[in-house]
């Protein structure tokens, strides 16, 4: 008894109603005491178990759930400050995780970063992609940031296109100007991008695009290249000036071919447009200049624009409103045409030599153009063709099914009536007049499929595009035109209107250089 425990003896004690007799027993419940142990410890045993395994599954659940999704968000956030303009960001949200995670709060997080990413690329653009890096790297203070800082100066080639007959086509158009608008955007943006060009500015009818230059390879000031070292100028940098002009002049041949998707419009819209202007084409005109501009931001605190301001910029916005006095597509400045490769600028021509002042100097410059004819019917290329003669094979089939006497419907109607306008008939055609129709490219209708070349320089002898557009304008054409300009330049305007007609003959009276030209040699003779 007396090596046990107390808590391993029980005592039990008997006795009468006055206790004056008792009796006291003390029994051995070891047993008992050491099975309740044993229970104990198994319990606490489950206990430990039981909050170990939920302490792993609570922290597996935090860390997928919010720590995992944090760090990708700050990883999120260093990629856009290193690289603003990138698409190719390492945080993508699986699709096979898509629906699981829907809900989620940090899910959403990671995709409203990724669409503010998106927008701020889309925003600013390529001169914006300094101001967003620098103040996502702004650590100190949570609202602070630095947006009207100076700017940086570069050097690039300025590209301005302008929508001919913008205002009439607006009036016409009214609030469908703005579809009108955004699929010229997606031809001209979709070309650009391709061509290692970047979008700056969307005015209304116009736009202004960027080729940017390496420092090294450009002289910075916006002056010449030896005509001998031209090729080597090219390559030097890239061939950026053979993509800017390849962009315009591919942009061009695209909206040709892809009219239909251009005008598609309400019925009530297209019959405004073709009543006031029968036979309209969309076509834009084009400046290209390279110099030096600075880079930054333009604004306040309530709004900025990232944007370029230099006289160059002018210069292109200048040269575009010029190809409607030439009566030309593309206006090109002579520091931009000393930069492209001998195969571009075989293309090229000199239209005029025109006097540009520089601070107090005044210097002489020359324009140039490409000559391209959008009067060639660029919409069958060669899979359009195979479509449309197993149509053809397919009417012809029908027709023999139906008989010459089946009901013509409004569609058979118009190919049947020959002196039905061609307007009238393509308004028919259209494949959707419905401008309501949101289906594909957020209401823009069926969005084309745009690829380009980057075989430079080879693509302008290799391009049947551009081999196309150009074949109006030949060589022996180009020699008269420059045997015109030196007679004109050399105020022999005799001899020079003689050469100029020669041109306006060959071009069927379609040159707007020569015809330019002529009326001024008129104008100085009056």
């Amino acid at each position: 008894m007396q090596e046990l425990r107390i808590d391993e003896m029980e005592v039990i004690t008997v006795g009468d109603e006055n206790f004056t007799h008792s009796m006291t027993a003390v029994f051995d419940i070891t047993g008992r005491v050491r099975e309740e142990a044993v229970l104990g410890i198994l319990l606490t045993s489950f206990v430990i178990v039981l909050l170990g395994l939920g302490m792993v599954s609570f922290t597996k659940d935090v860390h997928n759930l919010v720590i995992v999704p944090i760090e990708h968000m700050i990883r999120l956030v260093h990629e856009i400050s290193e690289n603003p303009l990138g698409k190719d960001l390492s945080l993508k949200v699986d699709d096979n995780k898509k629906h699981k995670d829907d809900g989620m709060e940090t899910t959403l997080l990671i995709r409203t970063i990724s669409k503010i990413a998106g927008l701020m690329r889309v925003g600013f653009g390529e001169a914006g992609a300094d101001i967003i890096g620098k103040n996502l790297n702004i650590t100190h203070g949570a609202d602070a940031m630095n947006l009207l800082g100076t700017g940086r100066k570069i050097d690039s080639i300025f590209g301005f296109c302008d929508v001919r007959q913008f205002t009439d086509t607006t009036e016409c158009l009214q609030e469908e100007v703005m579809l009108f608008v955004n699929r010229i955007a997606h031809i001209l943006h979709s070309i650009v991008v391709q061509c290692d060009g970047a979008a700056n500015k969307n005015i209304g009818d116009a736009f202004l695009l960027t080729w940017k230059v390496n420092n090294n390879s450009s002289n910075g000031d916006g002056g010449t290249e030896d005509d001998n070292n031209q090729q080597c100028a090219a390559s030097a940098h890239n061939y950026a000036a053979d993509k800017a002009l390849y962009s315009f002049v591919k942009t061009m041949v695209e909206m040709s071919r892809h009219e239909d998707f251009l005008c598609n419009f309400s019925p009530r819209a297209l019959a405004e447009l073709y009543e006031r202007m029968p036979g309209y084409k969309c076509r834009i005109g084009c400046g290209l200049h390279f110099g030096w501009a600075i880079e930054g931001a333009i604004g306040s605190s309530k709004k900025i624009d990232a944007s370029y301001i230099s006289p160059h910029v002018n210069m292109s916005e200048s040269l575009e409103g010029a190809t409607k006095d030439y009566g030309v597509s593309i206006l090109m400045s002579e520091p931009f045409y000393n930069l492209l490769s001998s195969e571009a600028a075989a293309g090229c021509r000199q239209v005029d030599s025109i006097k540009k002042q520089e601070g107090d100097d005044v210097v002489i410059t020359n324009l140039y153009t490409y000559d391209v004819d959008l009067s060639i019917d660029f919409s069958l290329r060669d899979e359009d063709k195979k479509r449309a003669k197993r149509k053809k094979k397919k009417e012809g089939v029908r027709k023999k099914v139906l008989g010459s006497n089946h009901r013509k419907t409004q569609f058979s109607l118009f190919e049947d009536d020959k002196t039905a306008s061609d307007d009238r008939r393509r308004m028919s055609y259209l494949p959707n007049n419905n401008a309501g129709n949101h289906e594909d490219g957020d209401g823009l209708g069926k969005l084309p499929s745009i690829k380009t070349s980057n075989d430079f320089p080879n693509v302008w002898n290799t391009d049947e595009d551009i081999i196309q557009a150009t074949a109006h304008f030949t060589d022996e054409l180009r020699h008269s035109y420059e045997t015109a300009l030196n007679a004109f330049l050399a105020d022999d305007y005799e001899h020079a209107k003689i050469f100029f007609n020669d041109v306006l003959d060959a071009s069927d009276g379609k040159d707007g250089p020569s015809r330019f030209l002529l009326s001024k040699i008129d104008r100085m003779k009056a």
